[in-house]
């Protein structure tokens, strides 16, 4: 079957997506060195949404289902600042990686989620297809270094919290990415999520009164 021209739109956004989202660890952790964990995320989302109104513009808000408009704000807002937080907070690049590995784990949970939630059928070989998934994702992240699971635990107890936001940005992003299938209904809320998670960033700023760090 020959692709259609939007089939192919879709492809090349998706690849392009693939190329764009395995850069967001560097970059994360390259602006909170230099602006701070929390005021290098309020920055990174502000640009975002800028940019998002520019290109992708305002949809309108009578055309979403108040439960998608809702859970799916908090769930993308929770997930944005739970991810670029635990990068932010990681003590060592090694510990940044490790973190990633982490949140990579959103997709093998997106696909239990979509089983359990909503009622999508799999096959036996889903939950050996999971695990390789993992341990492909923990091998590419690695590096040259590889896996060291005994270091790892060192750092989970010495910086706890950077790890349990990346495990938490990777459950709530599974949980985002079910409930707007589900509630959607063809209708993309991007670019208010992005102002409502660069707008909470700020607010962190203030509430820590690490402003001086946050410009």
């Amino acid at each position: 079957m020959r692709a259609t021209k939007s089939s192919r739109s879709a492809t090349a956004a998706g690849l392009l997506a693939i190329v764009l989202w395995s850069s967001m660890v560097g970059m994360i952790r390259l602006v909170t060195d230099s602006l701070g964990a929390i005021g290098g995320a309020a920055m990174i989302y502000s640009c975002c949404a800028i940019l998002l109104s520019l290109t992708v513009g305002w949809p309108k808000f009578k055309d979403f289902s108040r439960t998608y408009l809702v859970t799916g704000a908090v769930m993308f807002a929770a997930y944005e600042v739970c991810f670029a937080l635990a990068i932010g907070l990681a003590d060592t690049p090694r510990q940044a990686i490790e973190v990633g590995i982490v949140n990579y784990l959103w997709p093998s949970l997106t696909v239990v989620f979509a089983i359990v939630f909503a009622g999508q059928k799999a096959s036996r070989l889903i939950l050996p297809g999971i695990v390789l998934s993992v341990v492909g994702i923990a091998v590419v992240l690695g590096g040259d270094a590889g896996l060291d699971v005994a270091g790892t635990v060192d750092n989970v107890r010495s910086n706890p919290l950077s790890y349990g936001l990346a495990f938490a940005g990777a459950v709530i992003w599974s949980g985002y990415c079910t409930v707007t299938k589900m509630f959607a209904n063809g209708n993309n809320g991007i670019t208010p999520f992005f102002v409502l998670t660069a707008v909470s960033f700020w607010c962190a700023c203030t509430s820590f009164r690490i402003t001086s760090r946050c410009i």
